[in-house]
């Protein structure tokens, strides 16, 4: 591995790891607000990402920093260094908020504007999971394979956000009615346990690139396929909080396959 690469995996998991104390303290017993996007926000993620992107500016003055809780009045922004770095301090805020488990902290190393490594602290398994393409997954302290390709049964389980808006709304019924779904309110643990293997598959039309750079990575790491419904969102060369989301699908072949009957190449 690249020894830039290894000190900012080292580094990064070292930051990930030194949230977790205060993420199970505040869970459950934080105040939120409100931003304008109708988004929920609490202390937690001001704090969380407050510490981890003056840790990073400081140990990778050079790299591009985008988190969540960037001012949105910054605007858009080129990703012009090599490596950049992609942080949702709380992701499933509204499970967090409200003493629900699924939420997580994730934090996503991309490299050339591509997902390369990727950190998620899952509150409610108490883990990290962390891995990227061609380094492999350690699901807490043991090391997994992730998602291989399987055949689609009666058993298959995919993840699936709710509410169903959007052009790609009507294709989601005639999957749902073929498919035992979980709603977990957490686009980076969606993600993620695909890439583990834990689900099947996932669909996602409402995540941003935030919520699943760490997941992707994952994936890449996993035989979990992924789909973009509106072309390809990476290599990212730009960061904005008010990006639209990028709707997509991932999982096994045989999900995929199925995905392309209802939604089309």
């Amino acid at each position: 591995m690249d020894q830039q690469l290894r000190h900012r995996i080292n580094v990064g998991r070292a930051l990930v790891k030194g949230e977790v104390d205060f993420f199970r303290r505040q869970f459950a017993n934080v105040e939120s607000e409100w931003k304008e996007d109708h988004s929920r926000v609490t202390f937690a993620d001001y704090a969380i990402s407050g510490r981890i992107m003056e840790a990073l500016a400081k140990e990778f003055p050079k790299d591009d920093l985008c988190t969540e809780e960037t001012d949105p009045r910054e605007g858009p922004r080129p990703l012009k260094a090599h490596y950049a770095w992609f942080l949702d301090p709380v992701d499933g805020t509204n499970n967090f908020a409200l003493g629900l488990p699924s939420c997580a902290i994730s934090l996503g190393l991309l490299m050339n504007g591509k997902p390369v490594y990727g950190f998620i602290y899952d509150f409610g398994r108490d883990r990290i999971m962390e891995g990227g393409p061609g380094i492999g997954i350690v699901d807490g302290d043991r090391t997994v394979k992730g998602l291989a390709d399987r055949a689609l049964e009666d058993k298959t389980i995919i993840g699936l956000a709710f509410p169903l808006k959007g052009p790609y709304a009507a294709g989601l019924h005639e999957l749902a009615g073929q498919f035992n779904i979980r709603s977990l309110g957490s686009g980076a643990l969606t993600l993620s346990y695909v890439a583990l293997g834990l689900l099947d598959g996932c669909i996602d039309l409402r995540s941003k690139s935030w919520d699943v750079a760490a997941a992707l990575a994952l994936c890449g790491a996993s035989d979990a396929k992924v789909r973009y419904l509106d072309g390809p969102h990476f290599p990212l060369r730009e960061f904005d909080v008010h990006q639209s989301p990028s709707p997509f699908y991932a999982g096994t072949a045989e999900f995929c396959a199925a995905c392309e009957k209802v939604f089309g190449k």
